[in-house]
């Protein structure tokens, strides 16, 4: 029997489920060559932290072999997982270099976004192979164990919380950084 979380939405009362993270997610492993409909997604593309793209990638008009994604999956960059790498792509495409794509099984597809960027998965990540350029080990990460909720729309709802957080700080971000240059101007306007 799984435990929960002492904080819950209302109406859920089930325990959470125990769940190796091949039972929660599969590797794809599929390769192609990118093409205008398929752009290729390189660690250089993606601000580390934020999961964001930082260019408009169908404008790259750049065409290489990779693992095929479909908006229905999650990216995690494996080489040098400390640097958190990852992605929730709404479009398909080919993810070029140490990427893993993982496709959710009877799980959902944003809480398995959030699932990548705990501190739990984080640590096992980073007893990663390799001094200089250290890559995740799948064989550990496919076996640790996960305490999910095993209602979908559970899940969906603790990943939308996240979501919303993520947009209030991207939002106070950029508030911020809106200040800062209205203060930088003021300065340079009263100090002459």
């Amino acid at each position: 029997m799984g435990k929960c979380p002492k904080i819950r939405f209302g109406g859920y009362t089930d325990d959470w489920e125990q769940r190796k993270f091949s039972e929660i997610a599969q590797r794809q492993s599929e390769t192609m060559v990118s093409d205008d409909d398929n752009p290729c997604v390189e660690y250089e593309d993606v601000i580390s932290e934020q999961g964001v793209l930082n260019k408009d990638i169908y404008a790259k008009g750049v065409y290489k072999n990779g693992i095929r994604f479909t908006s229905e999956d999650v990216l995690y960059g494996k080489l040098r997982p400390y640097l958190h790498n990852w992605l929730n792509p709404d479009f398909a495409g080919v993810a070029v270099g140490d990427w893993w794509v993982l496709r959710p099984i009877n799980a959902n597809k944003n809480f398995l976004y959030r699932l990548i960027q705990t501190s739990q998965y984080d640590d096992a990540a980073n007893q990663s192979s390799g001094t200089k350029m250290p890559r995740a080990d799948w064989k550990l990460i496919s076996n640790m164990v996960f305490q999910i909720p095993a209602s979908i729309d559970e899940q969906a709802k603790i990943a939308g919380v996240i979501d919303n957080l993520d947009n209030l700080i991207t939002h106070h971000q950029c508030k911020l950084e809106k200040l800062k240059m209205f203060k930088k101007s003021m300065l340079e306007k009263m100090f002459v």
